[in-house]
């Protein structure tokens, strides 16, 4: 990777199954630009098991492709959601208990 640049993805405020092919094309297109990639997950009310696999996926794909991925203001529902699954670490993400 070249670019110092960075592609934000703003994340929908309720991902679920009928959200995710919408989704799906916006990761494969910032996935494909030359810059790191930022998911805005801050609007986040709800997400289903779905969801967090394509995200998941979107991130195991960036980390394999060398690209730059990191999360900007995970909302508490995504974090919640993706503890409850166990995904903290493979998402990263670090949840605070309170």
């Amino acid at each position: 990777m070249t670019g110092n640049s960075n592609t934000t993805l703003q994340l929908e405020p309720h991902l679920e199954l009928d959200r995710l092919p919408v989704l799906a094309q916006k990761i494969r297109e910032s996935l494909a630009e030359d810059s790191s990639l930022v998911l805005d997950g801050s609007g986040i009310q709800s997400i289903d098991g779905a969801a967090i696999q394509l995200l998941l996926l979107a991130i195991r794909t960036a980390i394999e492709k060398n690209i730059p991925c990191r999360w900007q203001q995970p909302s508490p529902s995504l974090k919640e959601a993706v503890a409850l699954l166990g995904l903290t670490d493979e998402m990263l993400l670090e949840v605070t208990m309170q």
